[in-house]
Parts: C-alpha cells; sequence; structure tokens
C-alpha cells in the first residue's frame, strides 16, 4: 500500500516553481478529474433492490464510495503543495460543489433540464439549432448513465456529472487565466469570486449555463498565452456551442496589442480574422442545414425591440448583482492593466450581444460581464492586500 501511494505521489509530481499551468496540465486535470466523477458516480449500490439486511450493507458501500476520494486525496496530499497545483485541484473541487448544489437546488426539475437540452437540439428553435454540442453531450452522457426514465438511473446524478464536465474545464480555465494575468493572491481572489457568481448561472431547463463564461475565459487563457493554434481548434469546437463565446473572445487580440501600444502582428490580424470567421461561419452553415429554423426568439430580426427595453429596465437588477465587484473596481482601480485589457474588452462586447438579443433576467447570460469586473476587482484587491501584508511584515 506505502508502495503503491508513493507511485501514485510520483506520478502527481508537480514543479515546485510552477507560476502558471501549462495547457497540458489544464486539460489533463480536467480530463482525470472528469473519468474520477463518472466513476465515483457509476460505481454505486442501489439499496432498492436489495433484500433484508443486505440492504444495510448497500448503504455502507455507498458511504465507502463517498468517502473514498478524500482518503486517495490525503495519500497524495504532498503533490499539491505547490500553489498553482492546490488551485487547479481546488477549481475542480468548487465545479463539483456548484454542480452538486445545483442537482440539489433543482431537485426534481433536474430531469426536466436534460430533457429539454435533448429536446433543445432536435427542435427548429434557432439557439438549439447553432448551439447543438451541448444538447449532443447531454444525449451521449444520457445514454450511458441513464435517468429517471431507465432502471437503475437517477437523473440526480447525471444531472451533476455533465454539468460537471462543463464547470470544471471553467474553473480550470478562470485560474489558468487569473494565474498569467494576476499576482497570486489576486488569482486566487478571482477563483472564489467566480464560484460565487457562478451560482447565478443555475437555470432549470439548461445545462452548461456556466460554460459560457468558462468559455469565454478558457479562449482568453489560449489567446494571453499565445496559443494560437490551439485557441484557434478550441474556439472552432466551442463555436458548435457558443459562437457568441468565440466572436467576443476574439478582440482579446486587438485589445492587447492597443495595450502594448503597437499594431497587431499579421500572425495575430489572420488569427483575429479567422476566429471572427469560423464565428460567423459555424451558425450560418447549421442554419443553412435547417431551413425551417425559427428566429422567433431573434426578437430584433424580427423587428420586435421588447428585450432591449426590457434590458434597460432590469439595469438596477444588474448593477445590484454586480455592486460588489463594482464597488471595488470603482474605488481602487487607478490604470489600465495587461489583464483589464485582455479581459474586459472580450466580457462587455459578450454583454452587448446579450443585451440586443438575449434576457438579462436569464442572469447565467451575464456571468460573462461579471468574470470581468471579477478579474478587475481582484486585482486592486489583491494589491492592496499584498500591501498591506509588505508594510506590516516592514513594522515587524
Amino acid at each position: 500500500m506505502l508502495s503503491w501511494s508513493g507511485g501514485l505521489g510520483r506520478l502527481l509530481k508537480f514543479d515546485d516553481h510552477m507560476k502558471t499551468p501549462s495547457l497540458g496540465l489544464v486539460l489533463g486535470f480536467w480530463v482525470v478529474s472528469n473519468i474520477l466523477v463518472i466513476a465515483w458516480y457509476w460505481v454505486n449500490l442501489s439499496d432498492r433492490y436489495l433484500p433484508g439486511l443486505l440492504r444495510y450493507a448497500g448503504i455502507a458501500f455507498v458511504v465507502v464510495v463517498a468517502l473514498a476520494p478524500l482518503w486517495l486525496l490525503f495519500k497524495v496530499r504532498r503533490s499539491f503543495f505547490n500553489p498553482v497545483a492546490l488551485g487547479l485541484l481546488v477549481s475542480c473541487c468548487l465545479a463539483l460543489s456548484i454542480t452538486a448544489h445545483e442537482a440539489n437546488l433543482l431537485r426534481d426539475q433536474t430531469q426536466y433540464s436534460l430533457d429539454r437540452e435533448i429536446q433543445f437540439g432536435r427542435s427548429n428553435a434557432i439557439e438549439g439549432l447553432i448551439r447543438p454540442l451541448i444538447s449532443r453531450i447531454t444525449e451521449t452522457y444520457v445514454g450511458i448513465l441513464g435517468d429517471d426514465h431507465t432502471r437503475g438511473g437517477a437523473a440526480y446524478y447525471t444531472h451533476i456529472v455533465v454539468n460537471y464536465m462543463f464547470d470544471s474545464l471553467s474553473f480550470l480555465a478562470v485560474f489558468a487565466l487569473a494565474t498569467l494575468l494576476l499576482s497570486p493572491t489576486s488569482a486566487w481572489l478571482c477563483l472564489l469570486t467566480f464560484a460565487f457568481y457562478a451560482q447565478i448561472a443555475i437555470f432549470p431547463g439548461r445545462m452548461g449555463a456556466v460554460f459560457i463564461a468558462g468559455g469565454l475565459c478558457w479562449q482568453l487563457f489560449l489567446l494571453a498565452s499565445r496559443r494560437y493554434p490551439a485557441a484557434i481548434i478550441s474556439g472552432l469546437i466551442i463555436s458548435f456551442a457558443r459562437t457568441d463565446v468565440v466572436f467576443a473572445s476574439a478582440f482579446a487580440i486587438l485589445s492587447l496589442a492597443a495595450f502594448e501600444r503597437r499594431w497587431p502582428t499579421p500572425r495575430e490580424l489572420g488569427v483575429f480574422g479567422l476566429l471572427i470567421g469560423i464565428s460567423l461561419a459555424v451558425p450560418k452553415t447549421l442554419i443553412w442545414m435547417r431551413p425551417d429554423a425559427d428566429f422567433s426568439s431573434f426578437t430584433v430580426a424580427s423587428g420586435n425591440f421588447s428585450k432591449l427595453i426590457g434590458n434597460l429596465l432590469a439595469m438596477k437588477l444588474v448593477v445590484a448583482i454586480a455592486s460588489p465587484v463594482l464597488a471595488i473596481a470603482i474605488v481602487r482601480t487607478f490604470a489600465l492593466t495587461r489583464a483589464i485589457a485582455v479581459v474586459v474588452p472580450a466580457a462587455f462586447i459578450h454583454l452587448g450581444l446579450v443585451f440586443l438579443i438575449a434576457d438579462f433576467s436569464e442572469t447565467r447570460l451575464i456571468v460573462p460581464a461579471l468574470v470581468g469586473l471579477a478579474f478587475v476587482a481582484s486585482e486592486a484587491l489583491g494589491k492592496l492586500l499584498e500591501r498591506s501584508s509588505g508594510e506590516q511584515s516592514a513594522r515587524g
């Protein structure tokens, strides 16, 4: 047993001097954690089918399975002494916490969410047509893990596993981007602030709601670290789920060049044009394949501007939700920084798209803008706390 835990510890050995995670490390955490979460919920024994005293044996087995991750984590705890490695682990844990909270909050509506997402992808509604990826993923998970309509399945658990796939990548993306743009203190503040705001994305009938913000941060992480081939491939994939995310994040290339007081290079302009092209071409192609698309929800296109008026009237709601990060950003931001240049333009371009064609009352849609403010506020608050800590150390 000792040799097994020692071998696993060596496998999980991370660079002690790591300041920001590599793309491979982020993807590794995402893939491995999803496999573990799927296994954790799949390896279960329902006491409903056990007779007599065996029912209590089944309950004991469920308890052991529930506590097994804590024992495993204790065995490999030395691997996570590095703050970045610990941050990636906590990002996965926060994603699991949010998805479990979401399923517990929705309870009987979890089956409705799964059914509606699958039906959404099969209908002629324009939203379903231009983002089929989330529906296909949901349908695949239901086919593997089951739901309330299948024997031994549970929509409650499947709902958690499906949303964890999207939420874990979202949290990992936010933390990875934060380590790239912010100080360590600010990065942790940003991660925890995102966890706070991720809960307002909970919405019955919508799967992967946090991924609207997480997908934006994932693209920004790839672009800010100049991993342009990965950003193009990722943008192509994400455009089948949220094309607005790809469109808005592309402008970070221009805003970052402007912050550095230079013209974008030909390569940067090429990547920008390609991402914009992908974000426009993919939905047009999907709509061309389904000429019976129903555009009624795109009210501006049909000459109905009721959502614009409704969003203007909902400004108090938006300001109230954003007030914590707005207060810090307004009081403590004194200069344009690299973090602001990368995150804020993309976040507010996305907010502009939402303002035109969507509804602010669906608060999941304003989370990208809240993430942009979270980066600004976390950077300002982190500097304040680090300066205060330095002054106290100097006095001591």
